[in-house]
C-alpha cells in the first residue's frame, strides 16, 4: 500500500505568502495614516488652544512689579513670521513657522481719545521699555515662541504661503472691554528692532515700536484693523492638501472667537 505525502505547493505557499504580505502592507498604511491624521488633528486643536490662551491671558487688567507701579499690561501682541530670534542678530530656523507673543504696556491714567489704538498712543504703550538696571531696551515681560506642533504650517487661505501678519489683542484702556485687531502680508520685526534700538543711536526713549512700525497709522498700508482673519493648518506644507481652517472672528472679544470651520465651509483653497 502506497503512502500519499501531504502538504503545500509552491504555488500555494507563494500565494499564502503573498496574500499574508497584501494584508500586513494594508494594515501599516491604515496604522500610518491614522497616526498622521490623529497628529494633525492634535496639531489643529493646539492651535486654537494657543490663539484661546492669549485671549485668556488679556482678561483683565495687570500692574507691573518691579519698580513699573505706574504701568499695566494692556494686551498681547502676536507676530507670525518675523525673521529673527530674541538675539535679534541669529535667524530663526524655519522663521515662517515661529510666532512669538508680547506683553504691551503702557501707562495707568486717563485717556481723552476714542480710538482703542489711539488711546495705546497716548498712553506710551508698547511691547517694551527702558530697564535703567541694565542700561537698556528689553521685551516688557516674557517673550513667548510658539511653533505648530508635528511640523503643520499656519498659512493663508488663498494660497500655500506661511501666514505673515500680527494679532493685537487689547483691553480699551477706558472701558476695559477687549478688541483685536490685525494685519495681513507684513509682521512686525521685534526682535530685531530691540536689538537695533540698543546698538544704534535711539535713545532710551526716543522709539515705540508700536507707533513708529506704522501699522497703528490707518494711513499706512497694511495697518491693524478689525476683521475677520482665516488661518489655514497644512499637516506637512505640501500642496493640495487638505487643510482645516481656523477663523478669527472679526470684533473678536474673547477666546470663543476662535473657531474650527467645517470642512464644507473651509475657506482654504485645495
Amino acid at each position: 500500500m502506497r503512502t500519499i505525502k501531504k502538504g503545500f505547493t509552491l504555488i500555494e505557499v507563494a500565494l499564502f505568502l503573498a496574500v499574508t504580505g497584501l494584508l500586513f502592507i494594508g494594515v501599516t498604511v491604515g496604522v500610518q495614516n491614522s497616526i498622521f491624521q490623529q497628529r494633525f488633528n492634535d496639531s489643529v486643536q493646539n492651535f486654537m488652544e494657543f490663539l484661546r490662551g492669549s485671549y485668556n491671558n488679556v482678561s483683565n487688567v495687570q500692574s507691573l512689579s518691579g519698580g513699573r507701579s505706574e504701568k499695566a499690561i494692556y494686551g498681547k501682541l502676536i507676530t507670525f513670521g518675523q525673521q529673527y530670534k530674541q538675539d535679534g542678530e541669529t535667524e530663526v530656523e524655519n522663521s515662517r513657522n515661529t510666532i512669538f507673543t508680547y506683553s504691551i504696556i503702557g501707562d495707568i491714567g486717563e485717556t481723552s481719545s476714542s480710538g482703542v489704538l489711539q488711546s495705546l498712543i497716548d498712553l506710551n504703550a508698547d511691547v517694551i521699555y527702558y530697564d535703567s538696571n541694565e542700561g537698556k531696551v528689553v521685551p516688557a515681560g516674557i517673550v513667548q515662541s510658539y511653533t505648530p506642533k508635528w511640523s503643520a504650517s499656519v498659512q493663508f487661505a488663498d494660497n500655500y504661503e506661511n501666514f505673515v501678519g500680527a494679532i493685537l489683542i487689547i483691553r480699551n484702556p477706558s472701558t476695559g472691554m477687549m478688541y483685536t485687531y490685525a494685519v495681513e502680508g507684513e509682521t512686525i520685526e521685534v526682535n530685531q528692532l530691540i536689538h537695533t534700538i540698543n546698538t544704534s543711536i535711539y535713545g532710551e526713549s526716543d522709539y515705540n515700536i508700536l507707533e513708529n512700525s506704522g501699522l497703528l497709522n490707518e494711513t499706512h498700508e497694511p495697518h491693524f484693523e478689525r476683521k475677520e482673519v482665516n488661518f489655514c493648518i497644512n499637516p506637512n506644507g505640501d500642496e493640495g492638501v487638505l487643510r482645516r481652517n481656523i477663523r478669527l472672528a472679526s470684533g473678536t472679544r474673547n477666546a470663543s472667537g476662535v473657531e474650527l470651520i467645517p470642512e464644507d465651509e473651509s475657506k482654504c483653497v485645495r
